[in-house]
């Protein structure tokens, strides 16, 4: 998205609040002009000028409420500002008008509007305009008023420098804000995304796992009722794998044995069951009063975090350990597999992996920190931080 395509849309743009300070100073101008002596042109073109830039102002202010007038390129504007400053400060004294104030106004301007390679072209084209202006005026004498001009000109060029940075500034962190909103976007879909494909896994497998173990199991009653007595132990078989297949279904439906047992019971049945499908060594580490508040949240991440571990590390061994310190509340998920590079963990949402940014929205929503890096001796750390 480009900068004019995100004032657009942004209601908080800064068009809106440009044309309101171009609005407030058409009255400081027009004090100035009459409060303070300045050397005047032949005619006094200075009230014309005022005028049309009055004009200006009230058309500008106008666009700026709308759709339209937000989309005029930050380059226009500040084109048009700069013209009738100079226009302003020429028939009102050049290097001695009270005009002048506003070269320093207008780097800081171009700042909001423009990025920073066009903030420096405009910053510059501010100095050239103050010293175009107030040299060839005819008030300004050699000597001493070329030294007044040139010292003002370093004035705006500082002025200007300090634009570029703040423009800098706010360019990166708009560019960071369009990602941030991307990337939540992005999270949302896969969110409804991830639950419908969880959904499907679900129903396969009642489909695949229990409602046919249940119907082999019919069928052994079945052949029980005509003799075959063993059928009855298969069918008692089938019945129990279907009830364990039920468990886990619900289990991960919603995790009873956190209302049931508490956090550490919890956390040790997650772990045993992510230990089985990913066939790695599980070990639980719950620290003393570590429950609370964040009780469901810490299951849910080190579930997520398991899972992941199940699927992609290939680790032989995971750890879990939760404990509180410096009142704050630590969760650590370790593992001895190949690891994740920064490289990888970048582009893992745009690829649809959405567990850890999903993870780090969640801690970072209540203020927490969540951090995901390589152990020295191989394989991952995953760590999330919460408050309280």
């Amino acid at each position: 998205m480009s900068p004019e395509e995100r004032r657009t849309e942004d209601p908080r743009d800064p068009t809106r609040g440009l044309a309101l300070i171009r609005l407030a100073a058409l009255p400081v101008i027009f004090v100035g002009e009459r409060l303070v002596e300045h050397p005047k042109l032949a005619g006094d073109p200075f009230d014309a000028v005022l005028a049309a830039t009055a004009v200006y102002a009230l058309l500008a202010f106008a666009a700026s409420l709308t759709r339209r007038g937000r989309a005029v390129p930050g380059v226009a504007w500040a084109l048009l500002d700069l013209g009738f400053i100079c226009a302003l400060a020429y028939t009102s004294g050049g290097p001695f008008s009270q005009v002048r104030y506003a070269f320093f106004v207008l780097p800081v301007g171009a700042a909001f509007l423009l990025r920073p390679p066009l903030t420096v072209l405009a910053s510059v084209a501010v100095v050239v305009a103050y010293v175009g202006v107030s040299l060839p005026h005819p008030a300004t004498q050699q000597g001493a008023d070329v030294e007044f001009v040139l010292t003002q000109a370093l004035y705006v060029a500082w002025v200007g420098l300090a634009a570029v940075v703040l423009s800098v500034i706010l360019t990166r962190r708009g560019d960071r804000i369009d990602q941030l909103a991307a990337l939540r976007g992005q999270l949302v879909a896969e969110a409804l995304d991830a639950e419908d494909r969880e959904r499907q896994r679900l129903a396969e497998a009642l489909h695949d796992d229990a409602i046919q173990n249940l119907l082999a199991a019919r069928q052994e009653l079945s052949e029980a009722e005509r003799g075959d007595r063993e059928g009855v132990k298969r069918a008692r078989g089938m019945v129990d794998l279907t009830v364990n297949q039920l468990r886990g279904a619900v289990f991960e439906l919603h995790p009873y044995l956190l209302e049931q047992a508490g956090l550490p019971a919890a956390l040790e049945a997650v772990a045993e069951q992510q230990g089985r499908r990913g066939r790695f060594h599980p070990r639980v580490r719950v620290g003393p009063d570590t429950g609370g508040q964040h009780d469901q949240l810490v299951l849910s991440l080190a579930r997520e975090l398991l899972v992941n571990a199940a699927k992609h590390s290939g680790a032989g061994e995971v750890t879990v350990a939760l404990a509180r310190t410096d009142g704050q509340l630590m969760l650590e998920v370790a593992d001895d597999g190949s690891g994740i590079t920064p490289d990888r963990l970048v582009i893992a949402p745009t690829q649809g992996h959405i567990g850890l940014a999903s993870c780090a929205q969640r801690v970072e929503a209540l203020g927490g920190r969540f951090s995901v890096a390589p152990r020295p001796q191989g394989g991952t750390r995953v760590r999330a931080t919460l408050p309280g």
